[in-house]
């Protein structure tokens, strides 16, 4: 099998740990929201912020290969049909791997994303009850305040 073939799957399997990482985050993330852990929570996004980086950079190895491999806008799930008959059992193995790992990360990033929003509605209804202006419509969010007017003081009248 070719160098090309085996770096492909070589990123499949980075892909698939990098995925893993970041289905624990989305875990930590849930449980940081639960226990009111901000600084936890912080420090857990900044990790997926770095993640996210390093899923850029595999993108762009990924497209490199696809077009070294001849299969640019070919799905996933059809790759391991254009490996060289030896390689595909290893191919079709990676691809149901980064299939599931995928799908085990959705199901925990939801999670946390549930879990934070709950705690956002929380906080909106309790800003809402001590006076505070509710959210707008169309969910929680940060809305900025208006600029404060200019002091008369600091007001130039261009009238001649």
């Amino acid at each position: 099998m070719s160098d090309v073939y085996q770096a492909y799957l070589a990123l499949l399997r980075s892909l698939g740990k990098n995925l893993e990482q970041l289905s624990a985050l989305a875990q930590k993330k849930a449980a940081a929201a639960n226990s009111d852990d901000l600084m936890a929570l912080d420090e857990i996004m900044k990790q997926e912020q770095a993640m996210t980086l390093a899923f850029r950079g595999m993108e762009q190895t990924r497209e490199k290969l696809l077009s070294q491999l001849g299969c640019g806008d070919l799905p996933l799930s059809r790759m391991p049909e254009h490996f060289p008959p030896e390689a595909q059992g290893q191919a079709r193995e990676a691809v149901a791997l980064l299939q599931k790992q995928y799908q085990d990360y959705r199901k925990e990033a939801d999670g946390a994303r549930t879990v934070l929003e709950r705690h956002l509605r929380e906080i909106d209804a309790i800003i809402t009850s001590m006076g505070g202006a509710s959210a707008p419509e169309g969910g929680p969010g940060y809305v900025p305040p208006p600029p404060p007017d200019t002091p008369p003081s600091m007001k130039t009248d261009f009238r001649a």
